[in-house]
């Protein structure tokens, strides 16, 4: 059994708050710099190809453009881990490369998704965090406070080394988003999902005004977000580049996996060489039969309950093999609850992991109360 994660506080700029994650984990640098650099060196010949290096130029110009606040969190990123920018940015595009440079099946991180409107106000979203196994130690909860007027405070789980909401978060207005990761061969030059998904916490309330940004905006492509926000509000969003973002608004629930049901999207996929190609409609299935059977009472421990659940194929809950370091397995479950702006978070798997949670409004008064005093 994990034991549950600590908070990270950032407070400041874009910059410095990507800068003082080295600085808030020392002893976990050297184990930064490894999963970078090791992912680095497994998708090198790809790298090294010339349409690649355009692309990636294109892509740090693009951020440094559309998203100064992600472009300086990655430079602080890449100046507190002693990498270069460059290193940082190629990593975080990582799943992008591979791509497009084959199209071929491949290795693939897979995650489970969905978000309830609840009778009793809000919404539930939840994510089990199905990623590469070395990021186990990594995994962290960062809370980002920005000084600037009027900014909001996010609350976030990712992994040291990488952005802002690189797994899932909530904002201060209540709107919270979790991804998952799908393949495809639909990519160009856009909003990267992690850089997109902290601008949607950082510049939106509710759901509405998310998907208003996401339709405006050229995406990267891959992949999908699943969005709740404090009135209840739904929605599921599955990103392409050259096919416009199919956007999904509910006031009942929705649900992605690993895979595209839009029939232009699924027509681009580059599918997974494991098993998350016979999983991800298995557990898709799952959560959409739970919610159908369970919506009107689900609560909180109903969905930890589902997202600790296990079958012979298709599990939800995702254990490594034994002894294996770098499979993909469930890092961590949330459930967010958007009316209140909790966040319960299991460190590991959910079936047998301890369970937190942390109240953003509660986590503002006291580092408030704390800088008073």
């Amino acid at each position: 059994m994990n034991e549950a994660l600590a908070l990270i506080t950032l407070t400041g700029s874009a910059l410095a708050r990507g800068q003082q994650q080295a600085l808030s984990r020392p002893a976990l640098v050297p184990r930064v710099r490894a999963a970078i650099l090791g992912r680095l060196a497994s998708i090198q010949p790809m790298l090294d190809l010339p349409r690649t290096k355009t692309y990636l130029q294109q892509q740090k110009e693009f951020l440094e453009a559309q998203d100064p606040s992600g472009f300086d969190e990655s430079l602080g990123l890449a100046t507190g881990f002693g990498l270069t920018h460059d290193q940082v940015l190629a990593y975080l595009h990582a799943n992008i490369v591979q791509d497009m440079s084959t199209s071929s099946p491949v290795e693939r991180d897979g995650c489970t998704s969905w978000a309830l409107c609840l009778a009793i106000g809000g919404a539930l979203v939840v994510k089990n965090r199905d990623y590469r196994g070395e990021h186990g130690v990594l995994q962290q909860l960062f809370l980002h406070c920005n000084p600037a007027a009027g900014a909001r405070t996010l609350l976030c789980v990712g992994s040291l080394g990488s952005p802002g909401a690189f797994s899932s978060g909530i904002n201060s207005a209540g709107l919270a988003v979790v991804d998952t990761q799908i393949g495809t061969r639909d990519h160009g030059v856009g909003w990267l999902r992690y850089f997109l998904m902290t601008a949607l916490l950082r510049e939106c309330a509710n759901v509405d005004e998310a998907l208003t940004f996401i339709a405006a905006v050229p995406n990267a492509g891959g992949g999908s977000l699943v969005l709740g926000d404090a009135c209840g509000t739904t929605a599921c969003v599955e990103l392409g580049h050259a096919q416009a973002p199919v956007l999904v608004r509910s006031m009942a629930s929705v649900a992605r996996t690993n895979h595209y049901l839009d029939p232009q999207m699924a027509a681009q996929m580059v599918l997974p060489c494991d098993d998350l190609s016979d999983s991800s409609p298995l557990r898709l299935s799952q959560v959409q039969s739970y919610l159908g059977q369970h919506g009107s009472t689900m609560n909180v421990s109903m969905a930890q309950t589902l997202m600790s659940s296990h079958q012979d194929r298709g599990s939800i809950c995702l254990h490594a093999d034994t002894g294996s370091q770098t499979q993909a397995r469930t890092l961590s479950s949330v459930v967010y609850e958007t009316a209140s702006q909790t966040m319960h978070i299991s460190n590991g798997n959910p079936c047998n992991s301890t369970w937190a949670h942390f109240c953003l409004p509660q986590l503002a008064t006291a580092r408030t109360a704390g800088q008073a005093a």
